[in-house]
């Protein structure tokens, strides 16, 4: 099985773009069941590109040979898998009625989605709203990648079911956009020093404690790149996410003007959960970042690495 199991009775939270009313006959499969749509524009605010991004997704849909485009079908009203609750999604929709048993349907469809998308989760269950005649439905979810620092989810969902002798189709695109980072989030340029400081959380273990000493830089350079890594942190994004246990173990850094100046940013960066930084920037709180970098290491690995420090135990793991 798939990772991912399509949840067939997902609750219509987004408001839908209804792609092209009135009918539209399929050709037969040619160059736009192959066309790849991982190209994303890269001009415009994350919103835009989100949008451009969903509508290139819906129209690389492959319909099956003789189906015929239509426009709402009343009894897929909602669809079959979305991203989690997020206001931040642009989305494009086509309904689409084709010969043929819903399996077979999706079958073709499986094997004729464009070049980048891979098969990200599937699922079957019941769909509709009436208790005392629910439909049996079929769920693919195609996902292509991310592209870093702006759309952070990007799907193209296919959703089916038994229409009499035919087999009603609909097709969702779906792409998360990461809204852009606020300018005034950013480590002040006359911050001079950085204490480093670790948190240990509910479960500590004592005697290892020892092993993971406060440290403070003060040499100029270093300051200003863990500032840098700080700096290009892309925010976490908004939205309910099931996360890993966290035991309150953090990373504390505390940027001064000089070893004895004022506070002029404060950060925590949580070693267990969705793995969030907390940011404060002259006593104003900040959106969340998220603490994975550009090279793939927690912030925090890469702070001990720029400070020249180690920590030998993890804060918040057992001993």
């Amino acid at each position: 099985m798939a990772k991912r199991v399509a949840c067939l009775m997902f609750a219509a939270g987004f408001a839908f773009v209804l792609a092209g009313c009135g009918t539209q006959h399929a050709g037969p499969a040619g160059p736009r069941a192959t066309t790849s749509a991982t190209a994303s524009a890269t001009a415009g605010s994350p919103r835009q590109r989100a949008a451009a991004d969903a509508a290139r997704i819906i129209a690389s849909f492959p319909p099956p040979p003789r189906a015929v485009r239509t426009g709402l079908i009343a009894s897929l009203t909602a669809p079959g898998e979305g991203p989690a609750a997020t206001p931040d999604v642009a989305t494009a929709t086509q309904w689409w009625r084709a010969p043929g048993r819903p399996q077979a349907v999706l079958a073709w469809i499986r094997a004729h989605v464009p070049a980048g998308f891979t098969l990200g989760g599937t699922g079957s269950g019941s769909y509709g709203s009436e208790p005392n005649a629910p439909s049996q439905a079929w769920t693919d979810q195609f996902e292509l990648p991310p592209v870093p620092g702006v759309l952070t989810q990007r799907w193209l969902v296919v959703l089916v079911v038994a229409d009499g002798d035919q087999t009603a189709i609909r097709a969702d695109a779906q792409v998360v956009w990461l809204p852009a980072r606020p300018a005034a989030e950013r480590i002040p340029a006359d911050a001079r020093v950085v204490t480093i400081t670790p948190v240990f959380g509910l479960r500590p273990v004592k005697r290892l404690e020892r092993l993971d000493p406060v440290v403070t830089v003060t040499n100029p350079a270093k300051v200003a790149a863990i500032a840098a890594v700080i700096d290009e942190l892309p925010l976490f994004p908004p939205g309910a996410f099931s996360c890993p246990a966290d035991f309150g173990a953090y990373m504390k850094l505390t940027f001064r003007t000089s070893r004895d100046g004022p506070v002029v940013a404060r950060l925590t960066a949580a070693y267990g959960g969705c793995g969030t930084v907390s940011v404060s920037i002259d006593g104003r709180s900040m959106p969340a970042l998220s603490d994975y970098t550009g090279t793939g290491q927690q912030l925090q690995q890469r702070v001990l690495a720029i400070a020249g420090a180690r920590w030998p135990y993890r804060p918040g793991s057992p001993g």
